[in-house]
Formats: structure tokens, sequence, C-alpha cells
């Protein structure tokens, strides 16, 4: 016996598909794939009906989970997937902190600036803890990711720590993967090539928030002057040298109510200057609390979302490279759920949150010290207030626990949630514009438009 998942959103709009088939797009969630179905198929899905179709094509549908045992817990299973998941010992991720400083005064960041670099003993025993954890037997990935403050403020720490893991890296053939995320103000083309080459950074995060003028007013350098095309020319020499490759880049863009009419410069802009590139892919994020008061500036998600649609279309007919929705299920919905994940600062706390580190207010909620007994060793970080979170979802204690989406995106945000925040992503408030997005950008045309910004 078979039922029809609880974990898929229906296009509420019917396509031509490019042999002339009328068609519903669903997005399996369960997979996080998008599917064109026969109309009459969707409107079976839609009302929860076993359709009438031959064997293989059912089959089909049992691919995508979008039929499923009719006694399976759906709720329960997803939940256990990500349980699972959160306690894989064998993907390690680890985030360093170089530094406690930033050279930016963005006003929507909720984080407290102190010239406090990692040294002496601290440093000593991060590089300690590190090693234990990729000597371990049974750590067979590792992500190291750079963070901050701005961890291009501690670049000499970053690179001698980086000299001493990556020979173990080597010797045990771990799969590797590193981050930085850094605001970009102190990046050269000199930089990105030994970041990319020697210290093996294989992904730069770096928040551009507008054209030069916004930009520069929006994140401005504590010392004075701009960054917006130191960014631009070095990212742009990168992508002409074949040498820095193994590097991509995201450029990450955060929108409240200052920058909102300027994103589409920005975009125009960057495009023209060789940013639709396959090392690039972008990214429109709205500000919010990192426990500061922003709601001056802070966009109402259903009005980020409605602009975000139109942003979405210009960045496709610009050929610039973006995730219209996830591609992949969340494996893990972020740190602070898995013991597996750290986050290690300068005065040698470790958190469980990236939204914790540098927040005066939270200082308390570190799991513990890098310098205490346990660190030493490989074994896993102490428990934080949010690695119960996949059985607060599963006893109906979410709004998660209900959504379609859940799968996909796992609940978004612990510590928003339980900070009385909604941080349901935008692709939920704007999901019909999205499907449009993806029909068109494979040859389907509209048949039947409804209202385009129509969320789940």
């Amino acid at each position: 016996m078979e039922k029809v998942t609880q974990y898929k959103v229906i296009s509420s709009n019917s396509y031509h598909s490019p042999a002339g088939d009328s068609v519903r797009l669903v997005y399996a969630t369960r997979v996080s794939k998008v599917v064109p179905v026969a109309a009459a198929t969707a409107a079976d899905l839609d009302a929860g009906r076993i359709p009438q179709l031959p064997a293989d094509r059912l089959d089909g549908l049992r691919r995508y989970q979008l039929l499923v045992p009719a006694n399976e817990d759906e709720l329960a299973a997803v939940t256990d997937r990500f349980t699972t998941a959160a306690a894989d010992l064998s993907r390690r991720h680890i985030v360093l902190f170089p530094t406690a400083y930033c050279n930016m005064g963005c006003t929507y960041c909720g984080q407290t600036h102190r010239k406090q670099s990692l040294r002496g003993n601290h440093r000593d025993a991060v590089r300690q803890r590190t090693l234990a954890v990729l000597e371990h037997p049974q750590t067979r990935a590792v992500r190291l990711d750079w963070f901050g403050g701005e961890p291009l403020m501690g670049y000499a720490t970053l690179r001698e720590l980086a000299r001493a893991f990556l020979p173990v890296v080597d010797r045990r053939g771990l799969e590797w993967s590193s981050t930085i995320v850094t605001n970009g103000a102190l990046l050269d083309y000199r930089k990105i090539k030994t970041l990319a080459i020697e210290s093996r950074v294989t992904h730069a995060e770096i928040t551009v928030d507008g054209p030069p003028e916004i930009h520069d007013q929006h994140r401005p350098l504590k010392a004075g002057g701009g960054s917006f095309w130191k960014i631009v020319r070095a990212i742009g020499q990168a992508l002409e040298d074949d040498s820095t490759a193994g590097m991509t880049f995201g450029i990450r863009t955060n929108v409240d109510v200052h920058n909102e009419d300027a994103v589409e410069r920005l975009l125009r802009l960057l495009a023209e200057h060789g940013f639709a590139h396959s090392r690039v892919r972008f990214g429109i994020k709205p500000v919010h609390s990192w426990g500061n008061d922003i709601s001056a500036m802070e966009l109402g998600k259903q009005h980020f979302a409605d602009r975000e649609t139109h942003w979405l279309a210009l960045m496709s007919d610009l050929g610039l490279n973006f995730e219209v929705l996830p591609p992949e299920p969340a494996p893990v919905v972020c740190p602070a759920v898995t013991r597996s994940d750290e986050f290690i600062v300068p005065d040698g706390k470790v958190f469980s949150c990236s939204e914790q580190p540098l927040v005066d207010h939270l200082a308390h909620t570190a799991v513990g010290a890098v310098t205490d007994e346990w660190a030493a060793t490989a074994q896993p970080r102490p428990e934080g207030a949010f690695d119960d979170w996949h059985a607060d979802v599963a006893a109906g204690g979410r709004g998660c626990s209900t959504c379609p989406l859940y799968p996909t995106c796992g609940g978004a945000c612990p510590k928003l949630w339980r900070e009385g925040h909604w941080p349901c992503p935008s692709f939920k408030f704007n999901i019909q514009a999205r499907l449009d997005l993806i029909a068109t950008m494979n040859g389907f045309t509209l048949q039947t438009p409804t209202l385009a910004g129509a969320g789940a």
C-alpha cells in the first residue's frame, strides 16, 4: 500500500513542454528535485490520490519519493535522516577565527570586534585540536573554514595553521574543503593565489552590497575609503588565472531598506565585469538579527520575496550563476545541530553556532574552551543549545513539523526560531515564481498564468 507524500510543492501554473505536452512542475522536497508531470497526474498528486499510471511511470514517482509506503511516518523518516547525518563523526567541520577584529563597521552586524588575535597557548591548542581530528581513524572528510571578524586581519596565522594541517590531509587522503568568509577589503590577486594554492582554500564567500557608492556606504571601512573596486579587480584577476581554478567565489548581497533599490544595478555591473563565470555564484539575502535590533532596516519576508523574484529572473537573463531552488536536501541544517561542527574564537572559547561568537551577550553560550581536556582529543564538542533541534521538530514543536519544505531546508535556523523570529527561507514565499523560472530555463512555456509571487 502507498500514499502520496506530504513533502511536495506543485506548481499552480501549467506549462507546455518542449514536446508540446501539458505539464505542471512538482518540487519533490524529500529529494529536492523538480519533476515535470502530466497535468492530470499533478491533479491526482495534489488531491492525494495515487495516479492511475503504467508501472514504469509509477516507479518514476517512487524514485522521487512522491509515492511512499502508506504506513510510513514521513516526519519521523525525514528527521531520522537528519539525526543520522548529525551523528556522523566521519565528516568533521572546524571553523577558526584568526582574529576577533574587523576593519569594517557595517550597521547591520551584531558582532563586537576587538583587536584580539589567535596566539600563544590558544594557537597551540587550536593546532593540537585540529590535528587530533585530522588524525583520528574515523575521520574521512574535513571542512576547515576561516571566519571572523575579518579573517584576513589574521592572514599570517591562517597561513601558518594551514601549513600544519595540509600534510596530514594528504597523508591520510582525506576529503577536503575550505571556505573563507571575508569582506574582501584586504583581498588582492596575490592573496587569492596564495590562499588557493598554498592554503588550499576552495571557496571564498565575499559580501558585496551594491554598486560602488552603495556598497562603500553600506559596508564602510573603519579607516575610511572604499572596497568595491578592489574586490572586483581581485576576483576578476583570479578568474583569468587557471592556477587559482581550485577556488570558487560566492558573491553575497545583504539587502535592507537602504540598498534594495540598488541590487539590479549591482547585478548588471558585475555581469559587465565578467562575473557571469562558472566559478562565481550569487546569493541575495535579507539582513537579519544576530541578537541586535535591526527592525528599522529589515525587510518584510513577503516584500523581500517579491523583489527577489525580479532579481532571480534578471540573474538568469544576465547569465549569472545562482540557486533557483536547493538541488539537494539539507544533510544537516547548520553546525549548531551536530557535535561534529565547532567554532573556535581567538580567546579559546568554542561555540556550536556561527551567530554566537563575538556577540557580547551570547558569550555565556560557549560550550567549552579549546584548552579544555576534551579538546586535546578528537572527541566531538560538548553539547550546545541546539543539538536537540531534530527532536524538537519531530515532537511538533515548530512550524517545520508540518511544512512541505522541511526535508529541503531543515528548519533554516534553530537559533532564530527560539529567539521568536521566523527564519523560513525566501523560496517559501515565492516558490511559484521560482518554478516558473525553472520552466523557462528548461524550454517550457507558460500555459495558465496565476499570481507569480504566490508562496507554498
